[in-house]
């Protein structure tokens, strides 16, 4: 059974055509499934997915459990672990809130808010808050630095060290899950984030129909107010005068104090911004970070920019595919 398995996937990875494609001119074909075995086979290997991204979230869950419990933990250890199991599951809701927030609320800019006015009265709040003026723009800059945040947070949770064994499990299974850090990472991404997104991207209006993610959404603005990541502005004016595009507003031009009280933000935001790229490059190059050992100063270096400029690619992505999500078919 297995051949067919292996064929199935084998003839469009090639670029195989059935002969009557060429003898009798039919369509070509992609890897959509022809035949009902084609159709059987496809379905098959999606439940084996699904049952085993299924078994290794649970199995994962509950080994950060058990390292909280057994106090192998840093919140759990210097706390208290049922401290750490809460602010950890709040930490998890805050973070999926936050995540599928931001693709419902980019996503309804362009939905007429009298549609769901009365049938969706938080939903309106926030999106009436968030496309006031230039706030969408404010809202991502301050939720990204709350999600690194909670993310942080949330390791500090339910990140061990390398030596940390549970349920009397091998060390090798330990040091995969727990040392590796793959048990948070499938924790997170699946509970925190991407369950969030998937759910928000088709359901915007009741997933952001609650006071939680008004509150967010306050948060994330607040932070953006503080100034501290305001050199991410500095970063769009440099490239809207490199590319002759005008940065667009839906704002009147700032007044000389606003201009003031915008500059000085941006000054304190580089200030940051440079000392903490001082003390991140130094412990890189020093070896005091938590990259593996035996691996040079200069790969980490190269690794840590690439990663950064990777992670930016994608969430310009994904906030850009969600606020086509709902644009007209002719546009």
């Amino acid at each position: 059974a297995a051949t067919w398995v292996l064929a199935r996937y084998l003839k469009p990875l090639m670029g195989y055509q059935t002969d009557d494609v060429y003898l009798e001119c039919k369509e070509r074909q992609t890897w959509a499934p022809v035949s009902k075995r084609d159709k059987d086979i496809d379905i098959t290997v999606t439940v084996v997915k699904y049952v085993y991204s299924l078994g290794l979230l649970i199995f994962s869950v509950v080994m950060v459990m058990a390292a909280i419990f057994s106090e192998q933990t840093k919140i759990a250890s210097n706390l208290h672990s049922v401290a750490a199991f809460f602010i950890f599951w709040f930490l998890i809701v805050w973070l999926a809130c936050i995540e599928g927030g931001q693709g419902a609320l980019v996503g309804l800019q362009l939905v007429d808010k009298t549609k769901y006015a009365e049938t969706h009265k938080k939903a309106y709040k926030c999106t009436t808050l968030a496309h006031k003026g230039d706030n969408m723009e404010r809202f991502i800059v301050g939720r990204q630095f709350l999600v690194v945040l909670i993310v942080f947070v949330t390791n500090m949770c339910g990140a061990t060290n390398g030596e940390a064994t549970v349920l009397g499990l091998p060390a090798t299974v330990n040091a995969v899950f727990l040392g590796s850090g793959l048990a948070m990472i499938l924790t997170t991404l699946m509970l925190g984030q991407l369950t969030a997104q998937v759910v928000a991207a088709s359901c915007m209006l009741d997933f952001i129909n609650n006071y939680f993610m008004l509150f967010s959404t306050y948060v994330s603005l607040f932070i953006e107010f503080s100034g501290l990541l305001h050199c991410v502005y500095l970063v769009q004016i440099f490239f809207s005068k490199i590319t002759g595009k005008p940065v667009e507003s839906n704002e009147p031009p700032r007044s000389a104090l606003q201009s003031i009280f915008f500059w000085v933000r941006v000054l304190l935001s580089l200030a940051v911004l440079g000392f903490s790229f001082a003390v991140t490059l130094a412990a890189l190059f020093q070896g005091k970070t938590a990259m593996w050992e035996g691996v040079p100063a200069g790969a980490s270096i190269a690794i840590f920019f690439i990663l950064m400029c990777f992670v930016g690619l994608m969430e310009g992505m994904q906030i850009a595919l969600f606020a086509v999500v709902n644009l007209p078919e002719d546009e």
